[in-house]
């Protein structure tokens, strides 16, 4: 791949990075969040009932608020689509960009496996 190629595939891996880093921290956020913290504890303190209201984006599509309790919008929806799927090319991307930019590629072939096996064997060993 030459230069002007890389610069526009880095343009894209930067913005769709930039615009959607909000709502992938919003769901890295939760997620961690309901991973760590037990049901028991879920509603004990201000912290905890916060970060419930705002688990129920993550795993109900709605934000609670004034008694609302309905999923999300059909657009709220297009948008966690578009999100996921940018994510996705995004990741792709990088994956391009690291093999372009590194010169030996066996670090990335090694790091890539590194990053699937270790989930991998924690979870299955775990």
């Amino acid at each position: 791949m030459h230069g002007k190629n890389l610069r526009w595939l880095r343009k894209i891996h930067t913005f769709l990075g930039v615009f959607f880093s909000p709502l992938l921290l919003l769901f890295i956020i939760t997620g961690c969040w309901q991973t760590f913290v037990s049901d028991d504890d879920r509603s004990k303190g201000y912290f905890n009932a916060l970060m419930s209201k705002f688990s129920s984006i993550h795993t109900d599509d709605y934000f609670p608020h004034h008694g609302a309790n309905q999923h999300g919008s059909e657009g709220f929806k297009i948008l966690v689509a578009s999100m996921a799927l940018a994510l996705a090319v995004s990741i792709l991307l990088g994956l391009v960009l690291a093999f372009q930019s590194m010169k030996k590629a066996w670090w990335v072939v090694l790091t890539l496996l590194l990053g699937i096996l270790i989930p991998a064997t924690l979870l299955y060993f775990g």
